[in-house]
């Protein structure tokens, strides 16, 4: 039987999308259980985030180089390499300084790959990009729902969940397979890049959608674990129904590619949006055991933003090339990152609630 190369590539992309997913959000599931062990703040949380997304972003300029002067297959491995370090010093930390570092090593492989991915994908399936992109990030859905689950009480103890992470990526990083890799050169520099995709309309329009996404799920779907178990509920019925909003982003998300290719981008980002914040409003402002409820459309409204989001900036790049979406995905994380400390500061003057309605 022939294995296709195209199916190889793509499910191996998958893989190790997924790997980065459960790695980068795995923190937020499991925050109430690691501050207890190693004596942490609430507001460490926010700091450690605003640090993990200020290495992604950092990542993602570095991958988007990367992909661009050697080649997306040598950023991937480098990527793998990262993750595995990071989740294995995550592991064995005992203090905050270790744990932040540990983050950091994370959020700077999650960083390295998300450009050379994700413009692999779009190269691997021009004619259905946007369903394409769609079906890849079932990838980090699925991430994001396994790191949900890994705070009930049937799972293992946190220190291992970050063992095991660190384990697959070492096998993801062994063998590599081959990826579609850019033909076309880019002969302009980082800066004159950056300038001119500033000027084009779709890429701003892009660039502000991934901000509120990446901003309402690393800081306000972050918090939902601690502020709800802070008001009497448990962590595992919390994180579950975190959990079953990520399984229902899966379809969400086919839905978001599809509306893509039949409405386009602005029109899709606006009525997602607008849900995403009328279910997050009544999440924070609702009482604890009714604010429950809609957690579950709050979270899958908020992941289908990031394929419509990505989809977008892929269509506004004339190269389609890992550099051009490492400018995007950098100026993301980074402004994630900005926010991420803002917000740690406020919350050792405010209530958690008031600080996550402010974020929203």
């Amino acid at each position: 039987m022939t294995v296709d190369p195209k199916r190889v590539s793509f499910w191996y992309l998958f893989a190790l999308f997924f790997t980065a997913a459960v790695s980068e959000t795995l923190l937020s599931p499991l925050f109430p259980l690691i501050r207890h062990d190693i004596n942490l703040r609430t507001a460490d949380l926010a700091l450690i985030t605003g640090a993990l997304t200020l290495m992604t972003g950092i990542g993602n300029l570095a991958g988007g180089v990367i992909g661009v002067k050697r080649s997306d297959r040598v950023a991937v491995r480098l990527a793998a390499f990262f993750i595995a370090g990071g989740s294995l010093l995550t592991s064995i930390s005992g203090n905050l300084s270790i744990l932040i570092v540990g983050q950091m090593l994370i959020g700077g492989g999650s960083g390295l790959f998300f450009a050379p991915g994700l413009s692999s994908v779009s190269r691997l399936y021009e004619k259905n990009r946007g369903r394409a992109i769609a079906s890849y990030g079932l990838a980090y859905s699925l991430g994001l729902a396994v790191a949900s689950f890994c705070a009930n009480q049937i799972a293992p103890p946190w220190r291992i969940n970050y063992l095991l992470i660190s384990i697959v990526a070492v096998c993801l990083s062994i063998k590599v397979p081959n990826l579609k890799e850019n033909v076309e050169s880019v002969n302009i520099g980082l800066q004159k890049m950056a300038i001119q995709y500033s000027k084009n309309s779709s890429y701003r329009l892009a660039l502000m959608c991934g901000v509120v996404a990446g901003t309402t799920h690393y800081l306000v779907i972050g918090l939902i674990p601690e502020a709800f178990v802070d008001r009497g509920e448990t962590l595992a019925l919390v994180t579950g129904l975190v959990g079953i909003g990520r399984l229902a982003s899966i379809l969400g998300k086919y839905a978001a590619g599809w509306a893509f290719d039949r409405w386009g981008g602005p029109r899709s980002a606006q009525a997602v949006m607008s849900l995403m914040l009328c279910f997050g409003f009544l999440v924070l402002a609702l009482p604890p055991r009714l604010g429950l409820i809609p957690i579950i459309p709050f979270v899958c409204f908020t992941a289908m933003l990031f394929p419509i989001s990505n989809a977008m900036v892929i269509d506004s790049l004339p190269a389609k090339s890992a550099l051009g979406v490492g400018i995007y995905r950098a100026s993301l994380m980074i402004s994630s990152a900005v926010l991420s400390v803002f917000f740690s500061i406020a919350l050792r003057h405010f209530g958690t609630l008031a600080v996550m309605l402010w974020a929203l």
